[in-house]
């Protein structure tokens, strides 16, 4: 007869070989994330203290056993687990400080769109830095013809900031692009490109309010062609109507020189 408790004991080794496969390597350069994620798997599955730290300890690689040997060789009588969780956010997690070097010193937006890079800072700062700082030390990192261009906006929502930083970005980096090519460097360049760029925005309202001022003008024009539209009512007159004028009599009268028949104007005349 088969024992109940060793069936159970192998259907718990069994879900923990099948979980352990589905749980990335340790992220030394992310441990906080990789912990959430891990919990976040071992939470249904109710497994124990010991099954817990050691799926932990498979997953570490060289460098972090290295610095965990001591909890490897004499573990604690209880709470492995979070004793080992502690001891690796401790070693590989950033301290706030460094955290803070980072983000002035080290951040650089290369390829990104400055919506991005300040994505990043956010993530750095993780609501230690209010929005004013923040905003000043992403600023600090665009291109100077950016910068000049965020410097003259009433706005100071960082959101927005970063959706006009985006767009004054792709224009003049096309335009310093073409610059470039067609053009030596000089020191001016960057303050052209950022009077390029207000230029833009000023042309790109300009628009908006042409748009909207159309339709009025469409229905002035149109009531001023319909003014000087023919009455439906009033026939239509043909050289072979009577009293029918050529050009000359019918714009100069009397004063014509010319004439070109058909024209009545001189029977008009006669009588």
């Amino acid at each position: 007869m088969t024992n109940p408790s060793s069936s159970v004991a192998a259907t718990s080794e069994l879900a923990a070989i099948t979980l352990s496969s589905k749980i990335p390597d340790f992220w030394t350069d992310q441990p906080r994330v990789w912990f959430i994620r891990t919990e976040a798997m071992l939470a249904p599955q109710k497994l124990s203290d010991d099954a817990r730290y050691d799926l932990v300890v498979s997953k570490l690689n060289k460098e972090a056993i290295q610095q965990v040997t001591d909890l490897l060789i004499e573990p604690p009588p209880t709470k492995k687990f979070d004793t080992l969780k502690a001891r690796l956010l401790k070693i590989y997690e950033e301290s706030k400080n460094r955290q803070l070097q980072k983000l002035i010193s080290e951040m650089e937006l290369g390829e990104q769109k400055p919506s991005q890079l300040l994505r990043r800072m956010r993530e750095l700062a993780k609501d230690s830095i209010p929005d004013d700082t923040l905003r000043i030390l992403w600023q600090g990192h665009l291109p100077s013809s950016v910068r000049a261009v965020l410097a003259v906006s009433e706005i100071k929502e960082l959101e927005h900031l970063s959706s006009i930083a985006d767009n004054v970005y792709e224009t003049t980096r096309t335009t310093h692009n073409v610059s470039e090519i067609t053009q030596p460097p000089t020191t001016d360049t960057d303050r052209i490109l950022a009077e390029i760029a207000k230029l833009t925005v000023k042309v790109n309202e300009l628009e908006r309010s042409r748009s909207r001022s159309r339709p009025r003008r469409w229905n002035y024009d149109r009531s001023r062609s319909a003014s000087r539209t023919r009455d439906p009512s009033e026939p239509r007159r043909t050289p072979d109507s009577p009293g029918w004028l050529c050009f000359y009599h019918n714009r100069f009268r009397g004063k014509a020189r010319k004439c070109t028949e058909p024209c009545a104007w001189k029977n008009q005349s006669e009588n």
